[in-house]
């Protein structure tokens, strides 16, 4: 097996996760593109549903930021360069939005 094989095995196999901003909600996604979503109990009933909003989504922009990042540093491994795949980094706004940059 060649080295681009191997590389795109290795990109095949990645498995992202991601936290929300207050830990109540983890996003992973496997390396079969199912995405699994666990929510911490009582947050449904503690939290608005704007609060509800917000977790899921900065769970789920930290999960593609994981993601990014780890293909970013195959990138790297094999080939010694990241060039074509920048950063993803959300950057957190007021009240717990997150923004792509």
């Amino acid at each position: 097996m060649g080295k681009l094989e191997r590389y795109f095995e290795d990109v095949a196999r990645i498995t992202a996760v991601g936290v929300s901003v207050n830990r109540w909600v983890r996003v992973t996604r496997h390396h079969d593109g199912d995405i699994g979503v666990d929510i911490r109990p009582g947050m449904l009933r503690r939290c608005s549903p704007d609060e509800v909003a917000s977790e899921i989504r900065t769970a789920l922009l930290a999960a593609v930021a994981d993601h990014r990042r780890q293909y970013r540093q195959l990138r790297i491994d094999y080939f010694g360069s990241p060039v074509g795949v920048e950063p993803f980094t959300p950057i957190e706004l007021q009240h717990g939005e997150w923004q792509e940059s």
